[in-house]
């Protein structure tokens, strides 16, 4: 029997949170990626498109690594009851991008 994979994947932050409250369910959600070309991206992405904004300044945006827990049964229920901080195992930021 094999072992449960984990994952890496890449998404992004504003600067303005505060890490340790990082994987805390706001209702807002995350967009996830998989690999941090793509999550680069979308963070330029984002920026450009709320550069005109009247009043908007978009912060620093944080590039971030997680690596998953094995992906189990119980991991994927955790996933759903609990938000997508019940499966990760390490985090880490791993550029800021903007703020300059």
């Amino acid at each position: 029997m094999s072992a449960s994979p984990s994952f890496t994947l890449y998404t992004y932050s504003p600067e303005l949170q505060r890490v340790e409250a990082r994987w805390r369910d706001d209702g807002i959600g995350d967009a996830f990626f998989g690999n941090a070309e793509a999550a680069r991206a979308a963070i330029v992405e984002l920026r450009d498109a709320v550069a005109h904004e009247p009043g908007y300044d978009c912060p620093p945006m944080r590039l971030e690594q997680i690596d998953t827990v094995p992906v189990t049964k119980e991991a994927i229920l955790a996933l759903l009851n609990d938000g997508v901080g019940a499966i990760v195992k390490s985090y880490h930021i791993i550029e800021t991008i903007g703020g300059e």
